[in-house]
């Protein structure tokens, strides 16, 4: 399995790039998706915050893949909001993750079981399969599946864009490369990148966040 930890946004544009793919388009959608999970009182049902977050997380990834211009489309088969990139052969999903999410030492699940829309895209024996995708403009070939992960804890929404190779049950079990971003820092509003390395008097230094 390959792991990239990419620490600065310019890191992370060189991954994301060769997918026509942008930082801000997962981090205005971070950032939107926790501000209204933040909306309820304790009167509201216990799944709403969750619920909203995800809801609003896909509804604003739509929003700035379509604003890209770099050919994104959506459908939503047995209503699984699924993004494809058609000359790339690329499928996107969005999911809540479990609490290995972001980091590089676990290995990541969805947090929450997952129903045939969403298995029917990993193939029984750990290989991507290649399948027709039905969208508006007539059926695609999607053979690089991608899932955008997420988890809140500690002030932090970790995540991570990641293809998953096999399911066990109703929930991903491997993976067979990963792209975890730095966290979105709740109280910054923006991803908690590593500052550029300077130079000073000839010696390089990394500044950090604390």
């Amino acid at each position: 399995m390959a792991i990239h930890t990419p620490k600065t946004r310019e890191d992370l544009a060189r991954h994301l790039s060769p997918m026509r793919l942008q930082a801000n388009v997962f981090e205005r959608a971070v950032a939107v998706g926790a501000a209204e999970s933040r909306t309820y009182s304790k009167g509201a049902p216990k799944s709403a915050p969750n619920m909203t977050r995800w809801y609003r997380t896909v509804e604003v990834i739509h929003e700035q893949l379509m604003l890209l211009q770099l050919d994104w489309k959506r459908s939503d088969p047995q209503n699984l909001p699924y993004f494809s990139q058609t000359d790339l052969n690329l499928g996107l999903i969005t999911s809540s993750g479990d609490e290995f999410t972001g980091i590089d030492w676990g290995t990541p699940s969805t947090k929450n079981p997952k129903g045939s829309a969403f298995a029917r895209r990993v193939d029984e024996n750990g290989q991507m399969a290649m399948f027709g995708h039905p969208t508006d403009d007539g059926e695609i070939d999607v053979k690089y599946l991608w899932i955008l992960l997420y988890n809140e804890r500690d002030g932090m929404v970790f995540l991570e864009l990641s293809r998953p190779t096999s399911m066990a049950g109703k929930q991903i079990d491997s993976w067979s490369e990963r792209i975890i971003f730095p966290p979105f820092d709740l109280a910054l509003g923006a991803f908690a990148f590593e500052e550029d390395t300077e130079e000073d008097e000839g010696f390089g230094f990394t500044v950090a966040r604390r």
